[in-house]
């Protein structure tokens, strides 16, 4: 005989097992994520910056005796530093640039012209890590240590054009 056969007769589906594709997409997931943070991290800024520590002695320009001790007190403290002695600490210790003096002297990244000509001029010139002889500004005096510097390829070329201007004059002297 010709039997019916209905659907609630039949045995129950077995659900489709998804879990091979949630976790490819998991896995694509990351290697897109991957990528985009390594492409990420080799596309160059498009302004040169620096990042220096200093410690600043103030002093009242119209006080030559205060100057005279802000230049005894940042004189001592760089040959602490030459000696040895923790930069950071004697910032803290010692600074009087509030901001910087609370992360051991560190002010940050900046970009070009962002500070007085002979402080400006240091940091976009000297070695990275190296101590600076005192510097004056109006502020008072400083001692740099330049920590960081990236140069945009014009920028580049333009302290090289500037070495070389500089370097041909003084052979012509």
């Amino acid at each position: 005989m010709n039997e019916m056969i209905y659907k609630d007769d039949l045995p129950p589906e077995e659900p489709k097992d998804w879990t091979k594709y949630i976790w490819g997409g998991i896995i694509l997931l990351f290697v897109i994520m991957v990528s985009i943070i390594w492409m990420a991290g080799h596309i160059k800024p498009q302004t040169s910056y620096v990042r220096a520590k200093h410690i600043l002695i103030k002093f009242s320009p119209n006080d030559p005796a205060d100057r005279q001790r802000a230049l005894e007190l940042i004189t001592e403290l760089k040959q602490r530093i030459a000696r040895g002695e923790s930069f950071e600490k004697l910032a803290k210790d010692y600074s009087n640039d509030p901001a910087s003096a609370r992360r051991g002297g560190d002010l940050g990244y900046y970009g070009r012209n962002s500070f007085e000509p002979a402080f400006e001029s240091y940091v976009w010139s000297a070695p990275i890590g190296q101590l600076s002889d005192i510097i004056e500004t109006k502020y008072g005096f400083h001692i740099i240590i330049v920590t960081d510097r990236h140069l945009t390829e014009v920028d580049r070329y333009e302290l090289e054009l500037d070495e070389k201007a500089r370097k041909s004059v003084e052979g012509n002297k």
